[in-house]
């Protein structure tokens, strides 16, 4: 039934009585070669080849060309397709005759579109056009899901075994190409595959066989060449969606999202990720980058994918009670399901002597608690054959094989451990990876001895030492080859040579500093004998010590006692006298450190004077200078003293300084001016 044959169904009913409906099947009338020459032209024909699977489409091949072509329309119902069988339905079934149906009244509902998971039946009437008599209210097909047992693991989704099925057979090339779904947004209905998943997509027909879904995930199927949308209810055109909890008109807040990173250091092996929990749905795993590694998932019945050393093809598997969805293209991978899961799910990464880029897990898990009888359970250990290290090299050149050991493992709680072989006896045990090593060349090469000592301890002589043209087996044996084999000369067998027992070469360091800076003291020096052999004259060996004399630091300080102090009251000064002096011999010198100098002068502090006017106290300059004649410095050692520390008014330091404090008072009148 297509949109131009609705003409058909439409008559003018004057002419009811002059129209002979046929009372046999149309695939009765028409051969499978006809119907090829309907789709396709005169010149076509059915591809005997495409017998087994008539029913569920017609192939067909043109004159000119060399590949089978199909519309993926089963042929026309009464087509044989077996010995007393017959096509009905896309199904090829026993002769039977068809139920007559009255024009205006529903038809049985067809088999399911899929022997397997979910799939779609529908059923038709017949209306007679116009007329008021037989006339059709609504829609002339109607359509329901329906559910099938899951399909077996590994067996390619049903889009993909569309595409599979269109396989490529030419006359030049003894092999068929598998093709690969891709899914268009624009026409979700369409059969579009690309040869291997990897060249360009070429859309085979615009109509998907009926059951088909729309897209990766959801119950919206394919019927009649559109997407059809069907609630969680099983209705079509219901608006009844499931949440992300998987409540048919949830409120989503009856479970909660659990979602992560994990990522891993080079290795090999198995290495176990993650445990999603039974009541798990909504789960998907994806890897963040493309990696030289495999997701692995497995539950307590056993049922896995890319487990014990067995890689998958991308398709649907039916593990822990759930449809898993596993997607690889080329070194990129997807693991998607939908749930809820009825056991743990153990998540594994295989590792292959490369980083894995990290994977990106998310699924979500019932607030409400499980059964104590599945939440009192401790989670089953698994067991793994893994490849636990690599032998060695079974040859040290000209190519040889190392393999993996391989060893039985129990992963648990992310914990990887060696166990005894027994533990792994029900699996499958893995053949060792091999790869090759030393593949370079086994060269043949000069082999020396070491050289036999001198021939004289004291003197020329000579050396000897045997030198011999090797060949290296595969084994690492060493066996004798012809000279001429060898490459470049062949090495000298002989030297000449001097014994050095005779030689006698000390050597002696430099002398250390003198141990005193003042006086007599010792130095020292290291000596060693050079000769090769240790064996120097002990008589001629240097002195490694001697006498010696220092008076680079001889000079000090020496301070006599501090003088009274200047003044009967009040601040005045103290002084002594400070020389340099050498400390054996006491003569005076300039040797010693300016900045080890120390303090010639110091303050002092007596009882406050009485409130009366001193009479030492210069009130004036010029009092100062007509009381007194100067005839210049008397201390000038300790004047600039005075002067720095305000005595100048003092008369008896004015006495003494009266140069340096009339410079003073000089300074102050020019201040005030």
């Amino acid at each position: 039934r297509s949109k131009a044959s609705n003409c058909l169904l439409q008559t003018n009913p004057q002419s009811l009585n002059s129209v002979i409906i046929p009372s046999k099947l149309p695939g009765m009338t028409y051969t499978a070669d006809e119907q090829c020459q309907i789709l396709f032209g005169p010149t076509a024909s059915f591809c005997q080849e495409m017998q087994h699977v008539i029913c569920t489409g017609l192939w067909c091949k043109v004159e000119s060309e060399k590949e089978c072509r199909t519309k993926l329309d089963p042929p026309m119902d009464g087509t044989d397709c077996d010995t007393r069988k017959w096509c009905k339905a896309g199904e090829c079934i026993n002769w039977t005759s068809f139920a007559e149906h009255m024009e205006g009244e529903w038809s049985a509902w067809s088999t399911c579109s899929r022997t397997c998971n979910t799939g779609i039946s529908s059923r038709q009437r017949k209306c007679p056009g116009s007329g008021l008599q037989g006339k059709c209210h609504g829609p002339t097909m109607q359509y329901r899901i329906c559910e099938n047992p899951s399909c077996p693991a590994g067996m390619p989704t049903f889009r993909d075994w569309q595409c599979q099925a269109f396989s490529v057979r030419s006359s030049y090339q003894k092999h068929v190409y598998h093709w690969q779904a891709v899914i268009d947004d624009e026409k979700p209905c369409a059969l579009i595959c690309s040869p291997g998943g990897k060249d360009k997509p070429v859309l085979l027909t615009e109509k998907v066989m009926d059951g088909t879904s729309c897209g990766q995930h959801g119950l919206d199927v394919c019927a009649d060449g559109r997407c059809q949308k069907f609630g969680c209810d099983g209705i079509l055109g219901s608006l009844a969606r499931e949440d992300h909890c998987g409540v048919c008109n949830g409120n989503g807040k009856s479970c909660k999202v659990i979602k992560g990173d994990f990522n891993h250091t080079r290795g090999a092996g198995y290495v176990e990720a993650l445990v999603i929990p039974a009541g798990a749905r909504r789960i998907k795993v994806v890897e963040e980058k493309p990696a030289h590694s495999y997701l692995a998932l497995r539950d307590a019945g056993k049922q896995s994918i890319n487990s014990d050393w067995k890689i998958e093809h991308s398709g649907t598997f039916n593990i822990a009670g759930t449809t898993v969805h596993y997607v690889r293209r080329g070194l990129w991978e997807k693991i998607s399901a939908k749930g809820p899961t009825t056991s743990p799910l153990h998540l594994l990464v295989l590792l292959f002597h490369d980083q894995s880029y990290g994977l990106h897990y998310e699924y979500t898990i019932p607030l409400d608690p499980l059964p104590e009888n599945q939440s009192s359970k401790v989670p089953e250990p698994l067991f793994m054959w893994t490849h636990s290290a690599w032998e060695d090299c079974d040859a040290v050149c000209g190519g040889g094989e190392r393999k993996t050991i391989v060893s039985c493992t129990k992963i648990m709680n992310k914990n990887i451990s060696l166990v005894d072989s027994k533990k792994c006896k029900f699996l499958t045990k893995p053949e060792p990876q091999i790869r090759k090593c030393n593949e370079q060349p086994c060269q043949t090469r000069w082999m020396m001895t070491d050289w036999t000592p001198c021939s004289r301890t004291c003197g020329k002589g000579t050396q000897n030492r045997q030198v011999a043209c090797t060949q290296q087996l595969r084994n690492g044996t060493l066996i004798r080859a012809r000279e001429r084999d060898c490459l470049g000369p062949k090495p000298a067998t002989a030297q000449r040579c001097e014994g050095q027992d005779c030689m006698t070469l000390w050597e002696a360091g430099v002398w250390s500093e003198c141990s005193v800076k003042c006086g007599k003291g010792v130095r020292h020096r290291s000596v060693k004998c050079t000769n090769p052999r240790k064996k120097c004259v002990l008589s001629t060996r240097p002195k490694e010590a001697e006498d010696c004399e220092d008076y680079s630091k001889c000079y000090i300080w020496r301070m006599g006692d501090w003088s009274k102090c200047s003044v009967t009251c009040g601040k005045g000064m103290q002084s002594r006298v400070i020389q340099c002096m050498h400390k054996i011999t006491g003569r005076h010198g300039n040797e010693c450190f300016s900045s080890e100098k120390p303090a010639a002068y110091r303050p002092c502090h007596l009882h406050p004077c009485n409130a009366k006017i001193n009479v030492n106290t210069i009130t004036s300059p010029r009092l100062a200078a007509l009381t007194f004649k100067c005839l210049g410095d008397q201390w000038p050692v300790y004047c600039r003293v005075v002067r720095e520390k305000n005595l100048c008014q003092d008369m008896r330091w004015y006495q003494r300084c009266c140069e340096t404090c009339r410079d003073f008072y000089a300074q102050k009148m020019q201040q005030k001016s």
